[in-house]
């Protein structure tokens, strides 16, 4: 599936590469349709805290290294 973006959402802490706030929303073009291999992702409210832990999921897309693959 390929959606145009309509507007970028940067985190407002964004500073650059590597920083906390290296995060953003895309607002897409067009509705897309969900299936069994695309679907939405949940955003939890911002008031949300998680005890000390918690197990978690995290997923992520960059450099592992310096120079390295996405």
């Amino acid at each position: 599936v390929v959606v145009g973006v309509a507007e970028l959402l940067p985190h407002p802490l964004y500073a650059g590469e590597a920083t906390s706030g290296d995060i953003a929303l895309a607002r897409l073009a067009r509705p897309v349709q969900f299936g069994p291999k695309l679907g939405p992702v949940c955003l939890p409210s911002p008031t949300l805290r998680f005890p000390p832990g918690t197990p978690c999921v995290t997923t992520g897309w960059g450099e592992e290294r310096p120079g390295g693959d996405w």
